[in-house]
């Protein structure tokens, strides 16, 4: 029998390859749209637990039927290669038309009434027709194909797949049961409120006390201001700046030759003209500077802070109205010091920063925002608290695909050296 590829193959003849695939792929999308247009978005946040469990072992059962069926030219092309490539790509352009366009949840409003690309669900793929169609056909053939294949002389192919399928099932039916919150407290304050993606407020089964706050922040940068217009002097279209770095205190900017002197990143004022080391308490950055134009040789020197909260930062007068000010600097890390108590008594303390999150039961704490206004000083710490039930079963199934893929380079490295 002739393969995909050779010339003259007619479509739906003989045995369906990827031709097929593509076509049936292509379908599914263009049914799931129009689905779409003429119903809405289907009632996904209604498959919550128990019934996605349910789903979900329907889903195996009937993949695993597949297999005493296996010699059928139906479930061979259930479980083949060109199907499960085609409905991936599928996938693929899913998660890239929702990476491009916003996502947001989907008030309803009357089909007739909204514009076309909300009709489409473009602007609400993770809740669409589209998807839903789409990673349905994806779990069965993919499944189907663990089935057909479920042997122990194939432990590669199934950590692959079988690791993929899990994590498809967590992430998908397990949506509905994920659960994001988020919690505001103030500096020495206990709260236990959290606030939904909607605005309404709940009651958590845990409660948080900020003991302190704390942010590391990278060096500030240097820029030529002019006074009068209030505006940073540019070069070639950007904005002049200089970055301070004690390991490399000399450099240039635009017309001045500039020598980092002194640099405090936790410092107060002392007088009018000397900065210290902070001992507690909220701090600026302060450098000591001196820079000299090159053109007229002209030196100044002096000391230069941040700003922060209601202290104006202290720049370095120059030439007419020329000012050398330090930018705000940018965050490197920022931590909460926290006490979490739990409805069972447990007492846990803590530091939680960006990806270093909290476990208490059955909640991760995630550091995720603070007074950006008043840097160092902020008086609250905002936190996301995020429950999962399917989480296991996601790591396992990511597990099993990484297992699979060492298996891959394993086997690729065998067959190199023979």
């Amino acid at each position: 029998m002739m393969s995909d590829n050779a010339a003259g193959k007619r479509l739906w003849i003989g045995r369906w390859g990827y031709a097929e695939s593509f076509v049936l792929a292509a379908s599914a999308l263009a049914g799931g749209f129009l689905a779409e247009w003429v119903c809405g978005p289907p009632p996904l946040d209604r498959l919550a637990w128990p019934l996605n469990l349910f789903a979900a072992l329907a889903l195996a059962v009937l993949c695993l039927a597949c297999r005493p069926l296996r010699k059928l030219g139906a479930v061979r092309y259930l479980s083949s290669a060109p199907l499960a490539v085609a409905l991936m790509i599928a996938l693929g352009l899913l998660s890239l038309v929702a990476g491009t366009i916003p996502q947001a949840p989907v008030p309803y409003v009357p089909p007739l009434q909204k514009d076309p690309a909300t009709r489409l669900g473009l602007d609400h793929l993770t809740s669409s027709w589209p998807l839903a169609v789409v990673y349905a056909a994806t779990l069965l053939s993919l499944g189907a194909a663990v089935a057909v294949r479920l042997s122990v002389k194939r432990p590669v192919f199934l950590a692959n797949h079988l690791g993929l399928w899990l994590l498809l099932v967590a992430a998908g039916l397990g949506a509905a049961d994920r659960e994001r919150e988020i919690m505001t407290v103030a500096e020495g304050g206990l709260e236990w409120r959290a606030r939904r993606a909607d605005g309404g407020a709940v009651e958590m089964p845990l409660a948080i006390r900020l003991d302190s706050f704390d942010i590391e922040e990278y060096p500030a940068k240097l820029a030529l201001v002019d006074h009068e217009s209030g505006l940073p002097m540019e070069e070639a279209g950007r904005v002049a700046l200089f970055q301070l770095d004690p390991m490399e205190p000399k450099g240039r900017l635009l017309d001045y030759d500039v020598e980092l002197l002194e640099f405090i990143p936790g410092a107060m004022a002392a007088g009018s003209d000397v900065f210290v080391r902070a001992i507690s308490g909220a701090a600026v950055q302060a450098a000591r500077l001196r820079a000299t134009n090159r053109l007229t040789g002209k030196n100044f020197e002096g000391w230069l802070s941040t700003g922060e909260n209601l202290r104006p930062p202290r720049p370095l007068n120059l030439e007419g109205s020329l000012l050398l000010a330090m930018t705000r600097p940018e965050p490197r890390r920022f931590v909460s010091k926290v006490k979490v108590f739990t409805r069972e008594g447990r007492e846990i303390e803590s530091s939680i920063e960006v990806n270093k999150p909290l476990k208490a039961g059955d909640w991760l704490v995630y550091q995720r925002d603070y007074d950006t206004e008043a840097g160092r000083s902020s008086a609250w710490s905002g936190f996301e608290l995020v429950k999962d039930p399917w989480l296991l079963m996601a790591n396992c199934g990511m597990g099993l695909w990484a297992v699979g893929a060492l298996g891959l380079v394993a086997r690729g490295k065998r067959r190199g050296s023979k």
